[in-house]
């Protein structure tokens, strides 16, 4: 990569010109009094990763004998976590030898395949191993893991980590006669994913967290309460068994309960009701539920209210400070809100709002889901328009959350005249924000999710220097259709890079700093997301680094694949990881030097000197 390249920097497009920072004059922002004030001298905590999913990213088309596969989007956009629900791993898929019966009509009736549908009341389907003995629930022939290989290897294409949930799909079985099988059954799948039952070569994964079953307190549970707690605390004891007997750590919990939980949980023989205290504490590293709102009528304001709510239903239950996990969330239902709802703005900033209510360490929220990237409630919409993927506007607010993930979170607050608060609190205020520090300077995301512009202050503390430079990135707020190629049909660099074009960039140098603060008035679209990031030199480390990653993408695709819109902080690091490689392109920010990591091949990590040297080849601005 050292020779000369006269390659200019043409895929961040206008980074690579200074453009007029969006602004409106003072006197607007004086009116609203919309504050929005970052202390970079405050560090409160880690940013937590929230930016999971639901779904696997491949499934068929609806032109019959086509496929798709959204793996260059989760990488893109910086989905971090895939939650396996839905996506075949099922005990009744999984394990063949056992009773399958529709329970809920007399007398009851055998059941052919692991799916129960119907009119009416809830399904009741009953499936038990056909035998209790361990010979039988060990006997590896017993056992059909190719569906499940082939999404452990799907997921690890995009780069995200495996939330394996552990239970059956919809209109799969919701009950048992024999809770200890069941959960032999479970942990076996569990060590099968991490290489120690029946191991397939190339697909051992340490998933990130184990979740045992989704919605008991809905239709996926039709059987007793106290049979339910039993399968739950087998389970968990056998996967912490089975973890530790592979020298491996596991944190398990669970087990995804409704969006009705709140109701749910004073319901008498509700697997709900009581549950903590029904499986013991000790028996859950987190405690799984989920979150919908109500389609057009639902607001920041009204998702904030529910998670507070469930923290004070978790504490009361005797989980006090136990981490929350938001296993499924969305704007609404999708079969309420229809599929067109997805597409409008709004979601945008609703699906930001909520990442930043989830940064609230009150809350105390380790992971969430959202459901899904694709088929239904989408991030990306692969079946609207044949050929195109839809990029729904809610994709981007994972892009600019994710740019935070692994920073240092900075004390943020959001004030309207006198009334202040934190920026991951303010849902009843017409802005949030979430600030961190990233790439040798300071980053914060800003959330409109009021139905006008607005504009604000944008006030920035503690920084070090006489003046700062500002770049304000503004991703496109309503849907956009990508062309897609291949079998299965996918988004391909082409593609990528139009969606890198599709973000407004603003930059203003020599911004004053007095007394380590910088102020200065911005306007914010509604419905909106906006990514600022500070620097102290021109231009900063990370939009050197950034505008050095996507040249090298373009000028090395056969090194760095799927191309990213987006680079993640770990400590001293900025990075992007490319899946389709098993690359990493990254700089140590204290010392600016580029660095490239292989996971596939010798010699592993390679020093390319200091950044700047990479800067003139490029194309890029700011060489030293």
């Amino acid at each position: 990569m050292k020779e000369s390249i006269r390659t200019r920097c043409l895929a961040l497009g206008r980074l690579c010109q200074v453009a007029a920072l969006i602004a409106t004059a003072p006197a607007i922002a004086e009116s609203t009094g919309l504050v929005v004030e970052l202390d970079a001298s405050r560090v409160q905590g880690t940013i937590r990763d929230v930016f999971g999913t639901n779904k696997k990213p491949s499934f068929d088309g609806r032109t019959l004998g086509t496929s798709v596969n959204a793996a260059s989007l989760y990488s893109a956009f910086g989905l971090s976590q895939v939650r396996l629900h839905d996506a075949g791993i099922d005990l009744c898929t999984i394990y063949t030898p056992a009773s399958k019966l529709n329970v809920g009509v007399t007398p009851a009736q055998p059941v052919t395949g692991c799916e129960l549908s119907g009119t009416g009341s809830v399904r009741h389907f009953s499936w038990t191993p056909a035998s209790s003995a361990d010979a039988d629930l060990n006997n590896t022939a017993n056992y059909d893991f190719t569906a499940m290989d082939l999404v452990l290897a799907e997921v690890a294409g995009t780069g995200a980590s495996v939330y394996l949930r552990l239970g059956e799909s919809f209109n799969g079985p919701n009950d048992t006669t024999d809770p200890v099988a069941w959960a032999k059954v479970a942990t076996n799948l569990y060590k099968h994913a991490i290489g120690t039952f029946k191991p397939t070569p190339g697909i051992a994964i340490d998933p990130v967290f184990v979740e045992v079953f989704n919605e008991p307190d809905g239709g996926f549970w039709r059987g007793s309460s106290s049979t339910f707690h039993t399968l739950f605390t087998e389970t968990v004891t056998r996967v912490r068994a089975a973890a530790a007997a592979a020298g491996r750590t596991v944190r398990i919990g669970g087990p995804g309960f409704t969006r009705n939980i709140l109701t749910n949980s004073t319901v008498a023989g509700n697997p709900a009701n009581g549950f903590i205290g029904a499986v013991g504490v000790n028996n859950l590293d987190f405690y799984s539920a989920h979150l919908y709102n109500s389609c057009s009528t639902a607001t920041l304001a009204s998702a904030g209210t529910f998670l507070r709510s469930l923290r004070s239903l978790v504490d009361a239950q005797g989980g006090s400070g136990k981490p929350i996990h938001i296993s499924e969330w969305n704007i609404g239902l999708g079969s309420q809100c229809g599929n067109d709802l997805f597409a409008e703005p709004r979601t945008q900033s609703f699906a930001s709002g909520v990442l930043s209510l989830m940064q609230d360490p009150a809350l105390n929220i380790e992971a969430a889901h959202q459901y899904a990237a694709v088929t239904i409630m989408s991030l990306f919409d692969f079946t609207s328009v044949a050929g195109q993927a839809r990029i729904h506007p809610s994709a981007w607010a994972f892009w600019a959350h994710a740019r935070l993930r692994g920073a240092q979170r900075v004390a943020t607050k959001v004030c309207q005249g006198s009334t202040c608060a934190d920026g991951f609190a303010s849902d009843t205020l017409p802005l949030m924000a979430i600030g961190a520090l990233r790439a040798g300077g300071q980053t914060v995301v800003v959330t409109n999710e009021s139905t006008g512009n607005q504009a604000y202050t944008l006030r920035i503390k503690g920084l070090p220097g006489t003046e700062t430079t500002l770049l304000l990135s503004q991703p496109p707020g309503g849907a956009i259709d990508i062309a897609t190629s291949g079998s299965p049909a996918a988004v391909g660099s082409a593609g990528l890079q139009s969606l890198r074009t599709a973000i407004s960039l603003s930059t203003q140098t020599g911004l004053p700093v007095n007394d380590g603060t910088a102020s200065v008035t911005l306007t914010i679209p509604a419905r909106s997301v906006q990514v600022i990031e500070l620097s102290p030199t021109q231009p900063g480390v990370g939009q050197r680094a950034d505008c050095v990653f996507a040249w090298a993408e373009q000028s090395y695709p056969d090194l760095f694949l799927p191309m990213s819109l987006m680079s993640v902080t770990t400590g001293d690091y900025l990075y992007r990881y490319y899946a389709g490689t098993g690359n990493y392109l990254g700089v140590q920010v204290s010392h600016q030097q580029l660095l490239f990591l292989s996971t596939r091949t010798n010699p592993g990590l390679v020093d390319l000197g200091r950044l700047a040297d990479w800067v003139g080849p490029s194309g890029c601005p700011g060489s030293d």
